[in-house]
This record gives structure tokens, sequence and C-alpha cells, in this order.
């Protein structure tokens, strides 16, 4: 199942909110940077720790999901049931999708405990990246997922993030609806300029 723009926007809001303590306000940043890091911090180091900024998320989709180390089993499988998704995607659409995975432990999480979870998983750095974070912005990421800090288990939700870093999806259900993402994905991926945009026109079968 997934649900558009208007539980987006009130999650990019709630996080933007509670990270200002004031309304948001539009800026130059995207909402995938306003989500994954606070204004004036770094950005996060992923599993091979590298930073994940701007450079990492041009042009991209990005599928976001939540995890931490601790959570074997939900965690596993769901990150399983994405990495399915996308090795059955066309050529073409693969490299422009990017799937990320957020710990919500940060003090725990650090980079080589990010690293040696990815490394069991056995899945290609250049796709899927796990994201370090500060206590700071897990705060904000909980709130904004009603996720309680004590909770052993991270919520379900997967994102997706247009080619312009705008929040476009968001799937709440377990287990995931692969099959829906995959065609969601390839529709998004028509919108090069972003969702409030005229998407590329489809070519017709020969």
């Amino acid at each position: 199942m997934s649900v558009r723009f208007p539980f987006i926007a009130g999650l990019v809001c709630a996080c933007l909110t509670m990270a200002s303590g004031q309304a948001a306000s539009p800026g130059p940043r995207s909402d995938i940077e306003s989500f994954l890091w606070s204004e004036g911090a770094p950005a996060p180091r992923d599993q091979t720790g590298g930073a994940f900024g701007r450079a990492r998320l041009a042009d991209r989709l990005t599928v976001v999901n939540f995890i931490t180390t601790d959570c074997a089993i939900p965690c596993v499988v769901r990150i399983r049931d994405l990495a399915k998704t996308f090795a059955a995607l066309p050529e073409p659409l693969k490299a422009r999708v990017t799937i990320v995975s957020v710990t919500l432990a940060p003090e725990r999480d650090d980079v080589a405990r990010l690293r040696s979870f990815a490394e069991g998983l056995g899945l290609d750095a250049a796709h899927f990246l796990f994201l370090a974070s500060d206590p700071a912005t897990a705060t904000r990421q909980r709130a904004a997922l009603r996720y309680a800090a004590d909770n052993p288990e991270p919520p379900a939700t997967v994102l997706v993030f247009d080619r312009t870093g705008q929040f476009a999806m968001n799937y709440g259900a377990d287990p995931l609806d692969g099959e829906r993402l995959a065609r969601d994905l390839a529709e998004l991926d028509r919108f090069e300029n972003g969702v409030g945009h005229p998407p590329r026109q489809a070519t017709a079968p020969p």
C-alpha cells in the first residue's frame, strides 16, 4: 500500500519544525536532505565511511527504510525484500535507484557496526547504503515516524524521494508490496524535474 503526498508533506513539515523550533520555510535544501540530517550538521556517513551528500543524491530515486542493527529478523527481511525488488528493475532504472537504510539507534550503530551489518547481507554498496546518524536527527525522525525510543523494532515505513529529492511516496504495509514499488519507481522515474513538473512522455512501442 502506498500513500502519496498529504502524509509525506506532513512528515517533512514535522521533521523541519522539530529541527528549527518553528514552521519550515522554503530553502535550497531538498526534502531528503532535511529529513536525513539536521541543518548545519555534516552529512551522515554510510557503511563505507563516505559522506552521503548532495552528490550522492543527484538525479536519483531514493528509497529510504529504517533499521537498527539489533533488529535482526524484521529489518533483514525488509532489506532483502527491497533487494529483490531492486534486482527485478530494468537496468536503466537500476542506475538511478538507491536504497538507503537509516539507523534509528545512532548511539550504538556507528559506521563500523553498520559495515558489519551490510557485509552480512552481501549487498552492493553502490546501490545499498546504510547510514549512521546523530542523536538529534534520530530523535526528529523517531518523533515524525511515531517510533518510541525503547521500541526494539523500527517501523515498517518505506519512503521514496523523486529525482530532485522531494518526498513522493510512503509505504506502510508489512510485508512490502515489491511489485507496487517497482511500478511506482518506473512511473516516478519519468518525472525528471520532480513530481511538481510534467513527466517525460512515455515512448510508444515500435
